[in-house]
């Protein structure tokens, strides 16, 4: 039996690939898993695997040739032992090596999609589908959420379950058009790589892809002309984050228009797409309700929200309580920092800080910053003079790498700042501090912060952290000891602000003054770095802060 194998979506965003090189020859006979092809894209150089055990009957493109996703690569003869049902167990692509700075993944947010291999075409087949490999050292997932039910249709590549693991929570597609016959994993359920988690049937004709899904998106908007384009077997090529946006939006993917290679659809065309049809009714809405409008009162204000009540005390214990699963994002922090507490050895140095001169050149710099639409908070300070203090303290801005058992330090600087979010405590990196100035800090700073907190951050913008700041600051709290982003060697805590008495040296003699005073907290992995190590760069740091003009030098 003869399989065309294509191009699978190979990660977020990404809609074309390009053959670096091929590892087999036509006529070749390959195992199961095996790599056949080295496919690069804008953000990595993956293996592709072979399916299934059989034959290289014929290699459809050459070396250096970019081609979509979805075009076929290879064809592959299964022989007669292909006809019994296919069990389809997808790998995960081979990852780069990383460059310096990026050993450390994070936990949160946009998924990269695994190759998964189509099903022959000719005969019906059941399909045992197993969780792949969906990261390299992910020995397991949760289920977060099930994207269809038993019984449901579903076409080629449409998502069917969501799945986290401590790197990533990604969209699992379907391999085939069919119908889902059997879940078998529950949501909250957390299943070993390689488990059965849903059987998809499919039809004679490999259920062509002309079937709708059964939560099929409402059509939003008429069809421009140039609408998202089509394989060869009807299926909309799209970027896996359109198909996620497409469905969340209620937007039909083959209405909207593909601004990409061979008019492949991108998130944003999706995101315009449905700006635009939702624009004009409102607009024609607004205009016809207006005279109405006119002539009507103003509603009353509504209600302010009730706030936190509790039950009564009659009401037996069981009834006054609330219960949630505890899974998804709080649980993967809860094991991060399970793992970084029981694998580091936590030692926590203080310094008090006088940042009297650090607030009044913030003052000016905030509203030289409104000038040019930067909001400058103090962190962009603390930021800068971290990678000053840094340079001369190289010995906490790094890593263990316990594999090759090796001790990397990193001759720039890349802030992990942890960011307080509705799903938890979520870390995005700011690349090359040491490089930037106030201003642009605090813009980049702005920027992240704003799309880590409205779940927007790319997956690259979660990695390659060589050292953390946490700010409890503007929250509260005088103290903390921070536990270590694991596996960097150290974070710097950062705490609130407080007016009280000092005393000011002068060379008239000692006077008392209201002053501005903070503590830094820095926690080191005792293993790799000294507590004085972490005394000494926080007196840097302290030297920086208490005399805000050296930030320049």
């Amino acid at each position: 039996m003869a399989l065309e194998f294509k191009l699978p979506d190979i990660g977020e965003g990404i809609a074309e690939g390009e053959i670096v090189k091929w590892l087999v020859e036509a006529g070749d006979t390959v195992a199961e898993h095996q790599a056949i092809v080295e496919v690069m894209t804008d953000k990595a150089t993956v293996e592709i695997p072979a399916p299934q055990a059989g034959r290289i009957t014929e290699l459809r493109v050459k070396a250096g040739e970019v081609v979509p996703v979805g075009k076929v690569l290879f064809v592959l003869e299964t022989g007669a032992g292909a006809a019994k049902p296919a069990t389809v167990a997808p790998a995960a692509p081979v990852k780069p090596a990383p460059a310096p700075g990026a050993a450390k993944p994070a936990a949160t947010s946009a998924p990269a999609r695994e190759p998964v291999a189509p099903l022959p075409r000719g005969s019906g087949a059941t399909l045992a589908f197993k969780l792949p490999d969906i990261g390299e050292g992910i020995a397991e997932g949760e289920i977060v959420k099930w994207l269809v039910k038993e019984g449901d249709t579903v076409a080629e590549h449409q998502s069917v379950v969501e799945v986290m693991t401590d790197k990533a929570t990604v969209e699992i597609p379907a391999p085939a058009a069919g119908v889902i016959t059997a879940i078998k994993a529950k949501a909250g359920q957390v299943v070993p790589i390689g488990t059965v988690i849903f059987d998809l049937a499919t039809s004679a004709a490999g259920a062509p892809a002309t079937h709708a899904p059964a939560h099929a998106p409402a059509l939003v908007g008429a069809a421009p002309a140039t609408a998202g384009a089509r394989a060869g077997n009807g299926h909309v090529r799209a970027v896996p984050s359109a198909r996620r946006v497409a469905r969340e939006l209620d937007v039909d993917l083959g209405a909207v228009p593909g601004s990409g290679r061979d008019g492949i659809v991108r998130r944003a065309d999706v995101e315009a797409f449905a700006a635009r049809a939702t624009a004009a009714p409102a607009a024609s809405v607004a205009a016809a309700a207006a005279p109405a409008a006119a002539q009507r009162p103003a509603p009353a204000a509504a209600p302010a929200p009730p706030g936190p009540t509790f039950a009564p005390l009659g009401v037996p214990a069981g009834q006054r309580e609330t219960r949630m699963p505890f899974r998804g994002m709080r649980r993967k922090i809860a094991e991060a920092m399970s793992r970084s507490k029981t694998t580091a050895a936590h030692f926590t140095v203080v310094e008090e800080l006088d940042v009297t001169e650090l607030v009044k050149l913030r003052e000016t710099a905030k509203a030289l910053g409104a000038e040019q639409g930067v909001k400058v908070t103090y962190m962009p300070f603390l930021m800068k003079a971290t990678a000053l203090a840094l340079a001369r303290h190289p010995e906490l801005n790094g890593t263990l790498d316990e594999k090759a058992q090796e001790l990397v330090h990193f001759a720039y600087v890349n802030l992990g700042i942890a960011t307080d979010t509705a799903n938890g405590l979520i870390v995005p990196v700011i690349r090359e501090v040491q490089a930037k100035g106030i201003l642009q800090l605090a813009a980049e700073l702005d920027d992240l912060a704003t799309r880590t907190r409205a779940g927007k951050v790319r997956p690259d913008e979660l990695q390659g952290g060589t050292f953390t700041i946490t700010n409890a600051g503007n929250i509260g709290g005088i103290l903390a000891t921070p536990i270590i982003n694991y596996p960097e060697i150290a974070i710097l805590g950062v705490h609130r602000i407080v007016k009280r008495p000092g005393v000011v040296e002068t060379p008239q003699g000692d006077r008392i003054e209201v002053r501005q005073y903070m503590n830094l907290s820095a926690s080191v992995d005792h293993r790799l770095a000294d507590g004085a190590n972490a005394a000494r760069f926080l007196v840097t740091m302290k030297r920086l802060l208490e005399n805000p003009g050296l930030l320049a030098l």
